[in-house]
């Protein structure tokens, strides 16, 4: 393999060089790896004997660019260039790990990961551990027999690179993988829910929820979240179909087909406004899609569905979301999203027991919002699973697509015709909760179809008020 760099990336290792006054750099990591590959990089991670920071504060100032310290022990920085932008470039930089450069390596996690270019050399790869091979034989490798116990994240990262890069595998890998994960309560929730993230992105998620069951990661996640072993591990089999259908909505199908059979979808147009909004970030630039993800493996590892029964279990949706909140360290908007999202759950499997109504709908997208519509989708792919959660109908969950975007002013949003000050002089009462319920009332008469005015709307308040005097 050649090593690919472009005139831009070029300049900029001259620039590191220059910049380090003499103290070997080397480039490292994954940059190296991609490069190989012929794939484009924007984060490149530098290691050198000393000065790491010092070298970040230096190229910061020189690309006008945002430097902060990462870990003040291993004395690594970061530096962000045109941050936000589309073409946003991350650069780390490292103190060794040891007392030389091949040290350093041989402490990094897969040999694909572990060459290295000396910036005052960059026509030699130096390749101590056979990455290079590695990476033309399309296998992973662990660098050393403690690769994986020095940081059980690393198991995460290698779910990844193994379903980014199609890599091959021996069955060691996987019990070294298995046993590593174990140890996962020792990792930071900050750096468990990035990394996660990070899998959530993946593409090909098929492929990611194989390995992440086989690693047994979803089982140390259910550990992480609620505080519960897996007593029958044949329960968290997270279906692979479900996380494809999930996945397919971040792609754009082509000519307004379908997704797929039984798509809560009415017709393209409204699949795509809804895409819209799933690749719409919700904090922290975590996309609402991943948060979907994430929602739906965790309501597939939840003790309350070990069971195996389809009635409405004890899930409580708040605890449910401060669950995740502990374990992951989202953040409130993250944590209302699971809540709101589980509720809904909950709340479509209600419905599918009776007959709803346009009363029932508005009052769903009331309490849960455009999150309703996550729920749904939810519900849905429930409804073609082998073994669903809970049984939910259909056509509720189709209604709730249709109503959203097609019966926004009558059904889920109506306009309001009058406010708690026109009601108060009408009425000639003070303020209070009294208001807050008689403009209630008065929206969900709209949704009937029984007001229409806003001299309707008055006429229902007067004589609401003169009846329960």
């Amino acid at each position: 393999m050649d090593l690919r760099l472009d005139s831009e990336l070029l300049q900029l290792l001259e620039l590191v060089r220059e910049l380090a006054s003499g103290t070997r750099v080397y480039l490292v990591g994954g940059a190296i790896r991609d490069l190989l590959l012929g794939r484009p990089t924007q984060d490149l991670d530098f290691v050198l004997p000393h000065g790491s920071i010092q070298l970040a504060k230096a190229v910061s100032r020189r690309l006008n660019g945002a430097m902060y310290t990462l870990d003040d022990v291993r004395h690594s920085a970061r530096v962000i260039l045109r941050q936000g932008e589309q073409d946003e470039q991350v650069l780390d930089f490292t103190s060794f790990i040891g007392e030389n450069l091949e040290e350093d390596l041989r402490q990094r996690d897969f040999t694909i990961n572990a060459m290295a270019l000396d910036l005052d050399a960059l026509a030699e790869l130096i390749d101590p551990l056979g990455g290079e091979a590695d990476l033309e034989a399309r296998q992973i490798r662990l660098c050393g027999p403690d690769s994986l116990t020095t940081d059980p994240l690393r198991v995460l990262r290698g779910v990844r690179l193994i379903s980014s890069y199609n890599l091959r595998y021996e069955s060691e890998l996987t019990v070294a993988m298995r046993v590593a994960i174990k140890r996962l309560g020792v990792v930071s929730g900050e750096r468990i829910r990035d990394e996660l993230f990070k899998c959530l992105a993946v593409p090909n998620f098929e492929v990611v929820a194989a390995l992440l069951s086989e690693f047994g990661v979803f089982d140390e996640l259910r550990l992480l979240t609620f505080g519960v072993d897996p007593a029958r591990p044949q329960n968290l089999q997270i279906e692979t179909e479900t996380l494809t259908f999930l996945t397919r909505l971040s792609n754009k199908p082509e000519g307004g087909q379908q997704v797929a059979h039984g798509t809560p979808n009415p017709d393209f147009q409204h699949l795509h406004a809804y895409q819209v909004m799933l690749d719409e970030p919700l904090q922290g630039g975590r996309k609402r899609c991943h948060l979907l993800l994430l929602c739906s493996i965790l309501l597939h590892i939840h003790p309350v569905f070990d069971v195996g029964e389809t009635s409405t279990p004890g899930l409580l949706p708040e605890e449910f979301s401060e669950q995740i909140t502990q374990a992951l360290l989202i953040g409130q908007k993250e944590k209302a999203y699971f809540k709101a999202v589980s509720g809904g759950f909950l709340r479509l499997a209600d419905l599918s027991r009776c007959q709803a109504g346009k009363l029932d709908y508005y009052r769903f997208f009331r309490e849960f919002g455009s999150y309703g519509l996550d729920s749904a989708l939810l519900a849905m792919v429930e409804v073609q699973s082998q073994k669903p959660l809970l049984q939910f109908n259909p056509e509720i969950c189709r209604e709730v697509f249709h109503a959203w975007f097609t019966e926004q002013a009558r059904t889920v949003n109506p306009p309001r015709l009058v406010d708690g000050d026109l009601l108060q002089r009408e009425l000639a009462i003070g303020p209070g909760v009294k208001i807050g319920i008689l403009l209630e009332e008065i929206r969900e008469q709209q949704v009937l179809g029984k007001i229409n005015t806003t001299a309707e709307a008055i006429a229902f308040a007067q004589e609401n008020t003169e009846r329960n005097a």
